[in-house]
């Protein structure tokens, strides 16, 4: 089965080709055809949105939005739904020496605006205004930056110890209403595009990380550094309209396979339309 994945900021797909030697005598042809390198169609709308099983979506949907990292983590605020319940305002605060990737940030924001379905986001100037604010920092001052922010309470000490980090905060009714992230950006692009994919969509709400989920940017042993299908399948679903703040599991089951239903539709049309691209790199086997 086709496994796809999309990210926007640079070119997907690098192709390597292994070959073996021919036979000296071969002919010119034949070494022709053996060199090029064959190209694979482009995936249909239909294939991509029936690249994973509403089972597989359903149990990253669990094992991600229920659940928590941290000291603070309880099971009480884990056997719930967390989201933000209206516009998430993102302010941009680069405090780099040598890279200004604010751009970058602007652009995958615009991108979450663009192909997540009921999901109010976008930049905002404003520090009033602002429910998320990304600190875009050197390697050395990351954890000054963490402990100046998040002062002396048992998370900062976890988030220290991170290589980026995020914190959510809100009420115990599920809705978060405010996100702190920092990002290195110092380290080179791919790590930071991994940083600012999985801290900026985990303060959305699937908080928590699982090694169980091969095809998830929330699983620090997968090859995932993008945003790919499987994880828009997971932030569309928390973001449909009958995922609540505060939902159980339990009742989140019931109407996931509906939003899952919706959210084929949304992504065959996102892919017809080309905003997002049919075709991304082959997630592991």
């Amino acid at each position: 089965m086709f496994r796809p994945s999309f990210a926007f900021s640079i070119p997907l797909l690098a192709v390597g080709l292994l070959m073996s030697p021919l036979a000296p005598s071969a002919a010119p042809e034949a070494v022709a055809a053996e060199a090029a390198p064959q190209k694979r169609a482009a995936p249909t709308p239909q294939e991509v949105a029936w690249a994973f099983s509403d089972d597989e979506i359903i149990d990253g949907f669990m094992r991600t939005v229920f659940g928590s990292e941290g000291p603070e983590a309880t099971v009480e605020a884990n056997a719930q739904v967390h989201k933000f319940a209206g516009p998430i305002n993102v302010r941009i605060v680069s405090q780099s020496r040598f890279d200004d990737r604010r751009a970058f940030v602007v652009k995958f924001i615009d991108t979450l605006r663009r192909t997540v379905p009921n999901l109010p986001i976008r930049v905002t100037k404003s520090a009033d205004k602002a429910n998320m604010t990304v600190y875009l920092v050197d390697r050395s001052q990351y954890q000054p930056m963490v402990k100046a922010i998040v002062g002396e309470r048992p998370d900062a000490s976890f988030m220290e110890e991170n290589n980026c980090s995020a914190l959510a905060s809100g009420e115990y009714s599920g809705v978060i209403n405010k996100a702190i992230v920092f990002i290195v950006v110092n380290e080179g692009y791919r790590a930071f595009r991994h940083c600012m994919v999985e801290e900026i969509t985990q303060s959305l709400g699937p908080v928590n990380d699982s090694s169980e989920l091969p095809y998830s940017i929330y699983n620090d042993y997968s090859d995932v550094d993008g945003f790919g299908i499987f994880d828009w399948f997971i932030v569309t679903t928390l973001y449909d309209k009958r995922i609540k703040p505060g939902m159980s599991a339990t009742a989140a089951m019931e109407v996931l396979p509906a939003a899952i239903a919706d959210a084929r539709k949304k992504l065959y049309k996102l892919v017809e339309r080309k905003i997002i691209p049919p075709g991304g790199v082959r997630a592991p086997q």
